[in-house]
């Protein structure tokens, strides 16, 4: 029978009475963890009630650090009070941070939150690489005692698993299926402010061994503020919607690059005019327009799409509502997804879901969503003509990706589920993989290319490769020899960079001594871009944040302008002036005008030391760049 608590420590108290104080504890990736009943179990642990506690899990989201520097903390504090004012934030996150866990709590994990965890060294010796399927496998035979999980109530009675079916629907089948003495505890904590997804995300009432359900425990659900989405990724986006075939299916994930996407697949099936416009704007070549006829197109959607994706972003949402996702499989379902995650506004809609969209929106298993075995021959026919989009942090020349890890070992955030999703392009017959990244990147205040000639860790193996989209075009690999790789890589690689590319290329033999780089390629610049995008970012084609965002308009402002500050408000922070800034920051020495709302919400009006007056020419230095100027 399952017991009700109402207290999480009579609960917690109950869970030490029956599996005794060394525990090891399961919980969902991301937005499903019942974060009471985690920091419950943490305090015990560290006041010594739990000998130990062992925790599997994955993404686990806190509240992020208010910035590195004094102008980020200025701009971040009051947004991110905004944001997760209310959020129960988790407590081994926290002390992990700080580096103060203690030696009787161990958190293995599979996915991190992306950069967060570089330096920390207990989280890179406890992580776990595995593919986000195989995590399955992981919690089934880690010999768990206790499984516990955020739970909305169910519309037809029992429990709906809202944001996280993905390795919860097997875990819990194959639970059922063990000796009862093997079988760990489930528990459930009820949140009612968590979206109920209905029909596949339901389970009956007395699964859980026991409830925790009191109005306290309800919590607005961790949200990610939308950002500003650069040049680059609004030309991603519009290239990657020209490779989605009308009748086929989708894969996409979040962030910038993911909101880009979906965005241009909307304004290619609504406006198809505009979105050829913008596609011409950005330049793309006759062997790309014949690729995209081949395997893409650039007209209105008229059978539409259907989205298989391990991750339900808000994009999707809108694709569906847009009337982008109408393909609909044999279920009814427009989308099969494994787990939610996004925005406050994107937790709300979901909320408001008519009854007939919820039902064609539908939680599945990992398992199900991300691999073609087990009822393969439906998947094969639901999938038909798949794009399966995933971002990168580097690719080789030569094809290899980059996407988790850093050549020493170190752990950015994880696999996922992004080499499942590349071998299954690879094994459907019409099925693409496509990986997504801007051609460069600002580190310590230098700009560096994403397209490099080796790199001592991979996450997807060259033998793998298959479409490479950057902002400057389309690289189709697949198929393709070094030779030809190498040539498709340099037309989509920036500009500043392709010499030494083309040189290491060269020493390695792979490329003839006479090549030359076509002066068409030459035009893969920042500034190229920018200028060709500006008239659809002035007449509002092209919004800075096109699903709207949490911050105002002056913040974004400010957001855009500390991106141009990078390598200098670390220095001013430490109370230093770069040599390459001085000049600069002097030249932003006329402070005021329209730049008098941004400098108030810095707290800069009235600069009262050395430091904030320089604080305050850098900000009107960034927003001057921000602007062109």
């Amino acid at each position: 029978m399952t017991k009700r608590f109402e207290d999480v420590s009579d609960l917690v108290d109950m869970i030490i009475a029956r599996r005794g104080k060394s525990l090891k504890v399961g919980f969902p990736l991301g937005l499903g963890k019942p974060n009471h009943l985690a920091n419950e179990l943490v305090d015990r642990a560290v006041a010594g009630e739990i000998e130990y506690l062992e925790i599997f899990t994955a993404l686990s989201l806190s509240r992020p650090p208010d910035g590195t520097n004094d102008l980020q903390r200025r701009l971040m504090a009051p947004i991110l009070d905004r944001l997760f004012g209310e959020y129960p934030d988790l407590k081994f996150v926290q002390m992990r941070a700080r580096g103060e866990l203690p030696d009787n709590i161990v958190v293995h994990e599979f996915y991190y939150t992306p950069g967060s965890l570089l330096s920390s060294q207990i989280a890179q010796r406890h992580y776990k690489s595995v593919n986000f399927t195989d995590a399955f496998r992981e919690m089934r035979d880690a010999g768990l005692d206790l499984i516990g999980q955020m739970v909305a109530p169910g519309e037809e009675g029992g429990w709906d698993l809202s944001s996280n079916t993905d390795l919860s629907l097997s875990l819990y089948e194959a639970i059922q299926k063990m000796e009862e003495c093997e079988q760990p505890l489930l528990v459930a904590q009820v949140n009612r402010r968590a979206p109920a997804m209905g029909s596949t995300a339901e389970v009956d009432e007395d699964l859980f061994d026991a409830i925790l359900d009191h109005p306290r425990y309800d919590h607005e659900l961790f949200g990610l503020p939308s950002l500003p989405v650069s040049d680059a990724e609004i030309a991603i986006g519009l290239r990657v919607a020209s490779l989605l075939r009308d009748g086929g299916t989708v894969q996409i994930g979040i962030g910038g690059l993911g909101e880009a996407v979906s965005w241009a697949a909307i304004l290619r099936h609504t406006t198809p005019g505009r979105y050829r416009e913008l596609l011409d704007a950005i330049g793309w070549t006759g062997e790309e327009k014949t690729f995209v006829e081949t395997w893409g197109g650039v007209k209105k959607f008229e059978q539409g799409l259907y989205a298989a994706s391990e991750m339900f972003v808000e994009g999707l949402l809108r694709m569906a509502k847009a009337g982008v996702l109408t393909r609909r499989v044999d279920d009814g379902a427009v989308l099969h997804a494994a787990f939610y995650l996004g925005s406050p506004r994107f937790y709300e809609s979901l909320r408001e879901l008519s009854p007939a969209m919820r039902k064609q929106l539908q939680m599945r298993s990992v398992l199900f969503t991300n691999l073609l075995y087990g009822d393969e021959e439906k998947k094969r026919e639901q999938r038909a003509h798949a794009r399966f989009i995933n971002s990168a942090m580097m690719v080789t020349a030569l094809g290899a990706v980059v996407s988790d890890g850093l050549e020493d070992g170190r752990v950015v955030s994880g696999v996922g589920g992004q080499f499942e999703f590349v071998a299954m392009a690879h094994a459907l017959d019409d099925g693409r993989s496509v990986i997504t990244l801007p051609a460069t990147r600002t580190s310590n205040g230098q700009v560096r290319s994403n397209i490099v000639w080796n790199y001592g860790h991979c996450t997807i193996p060259r033998h793998l490769r298959d479409i490479v989209v950057t902002e400057y075009g389309i690289a189709d690999l697949r198929g393709k020899s070094d030779e030809q790789i190498v040539e498709a890589m340099l037309a989509v690689c920036d500009a500043r960079f392709q010499d030494e590319l083309v040189e290491e290329a060269k020493e390695a033999g792979k490329l003839a001594q006479d090549f030359e780089v076509p002066e068409h390629m030459r035009r893969n610049r920042p500034e190229v871009l920018r200028e060709n995008l500006f008239p659809f970012r002035q007449d509002g084609t092209v919004a800075r944040c096109p699903f709207g965002s949490s911050l105002t308009e002056i913040e974004l402002d400010l957001v855009e302008a500390l991106q141009h500050l990078r390598g200098i408000a670390d220095d001013l922070g430490a109370r230093q002036i770069p040599e390459f800034s001085a000049t600069a920051l002097i030249n932003a020495a006329r402070v005021g005008g329209s730049w008098d709302e941004h400098l108030a919400r810095m707290g800069l009006s009235n600069p009262e030391s050395i430091q904030e007056r320089l604080m305050r020419r850098a900000v009107v230095y960034g927003l001057r760049a921000r602007d062109g100027q």
